[in-house]
């Protein structure tokens, strides 16, 4: 029996049953495809000219499809592409991805003599062509799948000479036609060369530091370059949207539609887009490559070019890169304005690669476009950053919007792009500030103390590498502080992280400034998400509270009591459990829109009495005696520290003995009948518990399966006061509560109706 349905699945749009279960068994039967066809020599039956082109590319779609570097497939694999002396510019290139994939240091010296190949390979005009006896001007099939080795030979740390990459952007550039698309051989623009185009201009621009952000004179410069120049990838991406098509190729042949697919994936995640032209590239893809797998062998198959071995493949690549967990996005305000939404296009490419390398876990980035974005959007990014220098014009909805995305769970950084070299941003900062204010009026944006993990929460920050003046502030809400601001833009030094990936001096200021950044913006990132991030398919859950007339009759009332220990920050905790309760058990709960007074008629009305809160209290004599009358006439009293706080744990206890006398609390042990099903609950005897502590890696998050920590005590047999000393409320208040101590949001609900079961059964 699961209670997540009663939180509000809502998915965004209308979409067909395609989900990640279902992409996972779709790459499990292809996976299982390739393995049948792997000869016994480790690799498979190669086109004619090509060494090792068709092997390399299948052993690099089981390595992204998660099969491990131990399985004896890729064994076996490995073997048979480390004694091939690959000959053309595919096989090199795709048998250098296949390395740097793996990741292995003993195959460095081979990436090397594979950048050297292509190197000496790149052609007159920029690109390359089949390399060997096939050499003439170059073709951008070719040129791409070479800057995609080159680039990835970069990031494992293999240098290139960035002649290549200056040439090969003359090359993309000069080739792209008038409408912003590319061909292959002069014609009419397709979808796949088009996609080329893209990513390879991505590719070694980034690899260049060919940003808005620069290092000059030692020292780093936020904005420069020629705002009026048309950017190609922006016009490629336009024409791309216009067209665009989960069933073909646009413009371009049959035999290269799995081609397309996998050219689709990697435009879609190096641009940040989830999005081309309204089409949700990923899941369009997902659903017609699910409708074509075939349903015996598990394969997939295309036209002249694409036998099941590619076809087979390209599908894996594009299901399983494509399907890469979101860990930041960037908020697009107005697409008529880049410059003012995102002023550093390449930072979030950056960060995402260097926390891809401290989590060792493929991850993406995307852009979301508010005009046509819902909270469900919203929620797909956990982290939101929203960069500007002018004043935010978001009209009521859209900031009620955003309000809601972090009420549900959401992080936003606001990042100011006013320093370094780009003007004054004093009126972003006051909307900034006058926005959190009518968010959260009680509670103000304020600097967050060194002690906060946004300096430390996975890396150590060292303030002193930072500019002069650096802070980071923020907003304590839903338990946690839930909006950051930086005066002085992160975004504009994570778009140089590419520098970090190169060989130079540590104690550089430079260098140093760059790494303190990219450090803070993967705390932002731990801290917020915990490492729990969602599947990119997975169903979006929202928590919400809905109406109920308190004078409806035969309604059971919950109600918050005040003791004056912050249990505001935790405000929707209680209205949302009620929500779950009614659409999990159907048992009617009302729950009063104010805290209930130390009132004996107010009290007298209450079945359940919640009492919350994350700092010490102290009750006067004439409350005590509410309470304790509240309990001799049958009410239950439920109480929670918010967020784990151990202050307010201790009150409570202290409190509650003066309250029951001699009743005082006790551990509830694991076969306790509020832990079983016996009052028409859930059986609770196995949870999860979540615990923050600190490792070598920084903040780790450590997960126990067992009973929950509750602790009870009874008045005339029956039990008149639960109290849970680990995290309930912000379980309940949002889904994101992975920084307190406690439980998840599913087995928090379980709890609460276990006790509003037991104090109507027992």
């Amino acid at each position: 029996m699961s209670i997540v349905v009663g939180l509000g699945v809502v998915p965004s749009k209308v979409h067909a049953a395609v989900d990640a279960a279902a992409v996972n068994r779709a790459i499990d039967r292809g996976v299982t495809y390739l393995r049948s066809t792997q000869n016994d020599r480790g690799g498979w039956d190669e086109f004619q000219g090509q060494s090792c082109g068709l092997s390399s590319l299948c052993t690099l779609a089981l390595l992204n499809a998660g099969v491990s570097r131990d399985d004896p497939a890729i064994k076996n694999a490995m073997t048979y592409l480390r004694a091939t002396v690959a000959e053309s510019t595919y096989s090199v290139a795709l048998q250098t991805l296949v390395f740097c994939q793996h990741g292995s240091a003993n195959d460095l010296p081979r990436i090397r003599n594979n950048v050297t190949w292509l190197t000496e390979a790149q052609t007159a005009t920029g690109a390359w062509s089949y390399g060997g006896k096939r050499q003439f001007g170059g073709d951008p099939s070719n040129a791409q799948f070479a800057l995609l080795a080159l680039g990835a030979a970069q990031d494992r740390g293999v240098a290139v000479e960035p002649e290549v990459f200056e040439q090969a952007i003359d090359y993309w550039e000069l080739q792209q036609n008038p409408n912003g698309g590319w061909s292959y051989t002069g014609g009419a623009p397709t979808g796949s060369m088009t996609c080329a185009g893209i990513a390879s201009l991505i590719i070694a621009n980034g690899r260049l530091g060919n940003a808005s952000s620069s290092v000059k004179d030692g020292s780093i410069a936020c904005c420069g370059g020629d705002s009026t120049k048309q950017d190609p990838i922006a016009r490629g991406i336009d024409w791309l949207g216009k067209r665009f098509s989960a069933e073909v190729n646009p413009g371009g042949s049959a035999d290269t539609y799995y081609y397309y697919l996998y050219a689709i994936e990697r435009t879609g995640r190096l641009s940040g887009r989830r999005f081309f032209g309204g089409h949700d590239w990923y899941r369009e893809g997902a659903e017609r490559l699910i409708r074509q797998q075939d349903g015996f062998q598990g394969f997939w198959e295309g036209g002249q070019w694409e036998r099941p071995t590619v076809a087979t493949s390209f599908a894996l690549l594009f299901l399983s890169k494509g399907k890469r967990q979101v860990v930041v996005g960037q908020l697009e305000r107005d697409k008529t304005d880049q410059p003012e939404w995102q002023p550093h296009p390449d930072a979030l490419r950056q960060l995402v690669r260097h926390v891809e390398r401290a989590w060792g876990r493929d991850l993406t980035w995307q852009t979301v476009q508010l005009e046509n974005a819902g909270l469900i959007d919203l929620l797909q990014t956990p982290v939101l950053v929203i960069s500007g220098k002018e004043t935010l014009a978001l009209s009521a909805e859209k900031s009620e919007l955003l309000k809601d995305y972090v009420d549900q769970g959401g992080t936003i950084v606001f990042d100011a792009s006013g320093d370094s070299g780009c003007g004054n941003a004093a009126n972003f900062q006051n909307s900034v500030a006058n926005l959190c204010a009518q968010w959260y009026p009680n509670a103000p944006l304020e600097r967050l103390p060194t002690s906060h993990p946004v300096w430390n929460a996975e890396r150590n920050v060292d303030l002193t590498a930072m500019p002069n003046g650096f802070w980071v502030y923020g907003v304590q809400a839903c338990c946690r502080t839930a909006v950051f601001y930086v005066p002085q833009s992160l975004t504009c030094r994570w778009e140089l992280g590419d520098r970090l990936f190169q060989r130079g001096e540590t104690d550089d200021p430079v260098r140093r400034q760059i790494d303190h950044s990219i450090r803070i913006g993967q705390n932002i990132i731990a801290y917020a998400t915990g490492r729990e991030l969602k599947d990119k398919l997975d169903a979006q859950i929202v928590l919400q509270a809905d109406a109920m007339e308190l004078t409806e009759r035969g309604t059971t009332r919950i109600a918050r009591l005040d003791v004056g220990a912050g249990g505001e920050d935790a405000r929707r905790a209680l209205p949302n459990a009620s929500a779950i309760i009614r659409k999990q058990t159907q048992v009617a709960i009302s729950v009063p829109a104010d805290p209930v007074r130390f009132d004996e008629q107010d009290l007298a009305e209450v079945s359940v009495l919640w009492v919350h809160g994350r700092r010490d209290f102290v009750l006067t004599a004439e409350q005590r005696d509410a309470l304790r009358q509240f309990v001799e006439h049958g009410g239950v009293i439920l109480g929670t520290a918010i967020c784990g706080d151990e202050a307010f744990a201790q009150a409570f206890r202290r409190e509650f003995a003066a309250v029951l006398g001699q009743n005082s609390l006790q551990s509830m042990p694991s076969d306790h009948p509020m832990l079983t099903p016996q009052y028409f609950g859930y059986d609770l005897r196995s949870v999860t518990i979540r615990r923050i502590g600190r490792g070598a890696g920084g903040q780790q998050i450590r997960r126990q399966t067992s009973p929950p920590i509750l602790e009870y005590a009874e008045f005339d047999e029956v039990v008149a006061v639960v109290f849970s000393p680990l995290d309930i409320s912000c379980a309940l208040e949002s889904q994101n509560s992975v920084q307190c101590p406690g439980y998840g949001t599913e087995d928090a609900a379980k709890i609460v109706t276990n006790v509003v079961q037991m104090a109507l059964n027992q």
